[in-house]
């Protein structure tokens, strides 16, 4: 691991960590990095996992985890492996992919600020469902069970947890429903929408990741991106993409 000098560490793989110790009676919690503390950083953060949690008690769970930063790509949950941690978003984004029986990568969802990876499996003590992988430039909050538990009554947290799945559920329903009922074109643009929103227009996606979660071809997703850009609906740049016209981008999926 290596320091960038902001309190972070940059991880070059994905072996655990302790938490951050909870300070000792009548002794000053530990310092927080200087990203911690930037204007308006935690007030859009709202993560549904510690929902009901007032603004000092989020802080005080934050300031035990251990911050992470991740300049490049990096696997941070492997399927089918345990894992003693899971992790908060708080910049960037982590791809979910899984590997079914005959070996083909089915990208399941791209997660953004405030989502949790691996809580699942965290408090089940079952491996993996899926691997996680790092976006470039995604910054996290990595924590444990006894952390977690310690900061949420367990009241809380079983109404929350139980919300989460059923987020998921839901999404899972609508993946059905596109895969089933609109054409490549459509797809592609029902996922655009599905992976960004009013306060988050950015996706950072590839077309390549953009043909495995449509399920088409990467000269499918080029030629449809291409149209799109065209009629000033999107804006590409480096990777990213920029949902200027959702309105009209919604009209498009039920295009002929």
């Amino acid at each position: 691991m290596i320091s960038t000098g902001d309190g972070l560490l940059i991880d070059d793989d994905s072996r655990i960590c302790r938490d951050r110790p909870p300070p000792a009676p009548g002794r000053k919690p530990p310092a927080l990095p200087r990203w911690f503390h930037q204007p308006g950083r935690w007030e859009s953060l709202r993560p549904d996992l510690i929902e009901g949690l007032d603004v000092e008690a989020r802080l005080a769970f934050y300031a035990e985890c251990t911050p992470r930063v991740f300049p490049t790509p990096t696997e941070i949950l492997s399927q089918d492996e345990e894992t003693e941690v899971a992790y908060l978003i708080v910049e960037g984004q982590i791809e979910v992919s899984f590997v079914d029986v005959d070996g083909n990568t089915v990208i399941a969802h791209v997660a953004g600020p405030g989502e949790v990876m691996g809580e699942v499996e965290l408090l089940s003590g079952k491996t993996c469902a899926a691997t996680c992988r790092t976006l470039p430039n995604t910054r996290l909050l990595r924590f444990t069970a006894p952390l977690l538990m310690r900061h949420v009554p367990v009241e809380v947290l079983l109404r929350n947890f139980a919300g989460i799945l059923h987020g998921r559920l839901i999404r899972d329903n609508r993946l059905q429903a596109i895969a089933q009922f609109y054409s490549a074109e459509g797809r592609i643009c029902m996922h655009l929408l599905r992976m960004t929103s009013a306060e988050r227009p950015e996706v950072q996606v590839s077309q390549s990741q953009l043909a495995l979660l449509a399920g088409c071809s990467r000269q499918t997703v080029n030629r449809t991106l291409a149209e799109l850009r065209a009629e000033g609906i999107i804006e590409q740049r480096r990777g990213l993409i920029r949902i200027r016209d959702p309105g009209r981008l919604s009209g498009k999926r039920l295009a002929p």
